[in-house]
């Protein structure tokens, strides 16, 4: 029998919950922690089935990343001709079955089940809302598939191509650093990080994370970071924003990381055990924050 170890590590989404509500980072990544067990007690079952929950944008996102994912790599395997109207229908046939095992709560005795969180929480929404959601997915999907991304992808050679949707991770002293590069290929002696983007153009901490993609392929493969070509491709507008690694300021972005490690460490019983407690966790004052927490049903706050 495989006893897994609740290692502590470092992430863009990790440091993301931390800084919305410390007691949903508790929840996360300590508080279900062993949740797929059937020997677990029932109040951490309970948080490790709602940390599956996604609101249907979350959900949206993840079809259309999907849906990419499978036909690059089937590119990559050889399928030359893709009908991608075929994936987009094939994409909605599978939200349309994982909607309805959501709305049976599916996911009760099978946690890894679709989950939503309009489901969970019996949120009241129109028809016209999920429509809405299937609709944004064709758009996405639509605007990949006519653009001249895609139509490059189809002409790689094989010895440019790096990773699709590739759960990894980079050391940042003795942490592992944890990243998921939606697309990386080989251009000359450039190295091109694809992150498709399917909401809206917002201001924020994206440099952070494309910085942290441009670490990885130092560490990975060994380039330079004027060969470090990042590229966001917001796939509702078909906008593409690209940076080379030496645009950024690697020196705050370095100082970023240290400073949120050091605040998750100082928080926890036992650092180099990685041993946490509930009560050391406080909740957000932000309430909007709450309004689309997984975790209400088992929040101290709310329940």
């Amino acid at each position: 029998m495989t006893i897994f170890k609740n290692e502590f590590s470092w992430s863009i989404s990790r440091d993301d919950t931390f800084r919305k509500c410390r007691r949903m980072y508790y929840f996360q990544y300590y508080g279900s922690w062993g949740g797929w067990s059937d020997e677990i007690d029932e109040r951490t079952r309970k948080i490790y089935i709602l940390k599956q929950l996604q609101t249907r944008q979350m959900w949206a996102g993840n079809k259309v990343h999907e849906c990419i994912e499978k036909v690059i790599k089937n590119i990559h395997d050889g399928i030359k001709t893709i009908n991608t109207k075929q994936s987009i229908n094939e994409t909605l046939d599978i939200m349309r079955q994982e909607f309805k095992n959501s709305k049976k709560r599916k996911y009760l005795k099978e946690p890894k089940a679709c989950a939503l969180f309009e489901h969970e929480y019996e949120l009241k929404l129109p028809d016209t809302e999920w429509k809405n959601t299937a609709d944004h997915v064709i758009k996405c999907l639509n605007i990949f598939f006519d653009s001249d991304v895609y139509r490059s992808i189809c002409q790689l050679s094989d010895e440019k191509w790096l990773e699709v949707e590739k759960f990894s991770y980079f050391q940042y002293d003795d942490i592992k650093v944890y990243v998921v590069l939606d697309f990386a290929f080989r251009n000359g002696d450039e190295t091109v990080i694809f992150d498709w983007k399917t909401g809206k153009e917002e201001a924020g901490n994206h440099k952070l994370q494309l910085a942290c993609y441009g670490l990885y392929a130092i560490q990975q493969w060994g380039v330079k970071p004027e060969q470090i070509r990042t590229i966001e491709f917001y796939l509702s507008s078909g906008k593409q924003n690209g940076y080379y690694l030496t645009d950024f300021e690697l020196d705050p972005i370095h100082q970023y990381i240290e400073n949120s490690i050091k605040a998750m460490k100082e928080i926890l019983d036992n650092p180099q055990a990685n041993i946490a407690s509930e009560d050391r966790f406080s909740f957000s004052e932000n309430e909007q924050v709450c309004q689309y927490c997984n975790y209400l049903k088992v929040c101290p706050k709310w329940v």
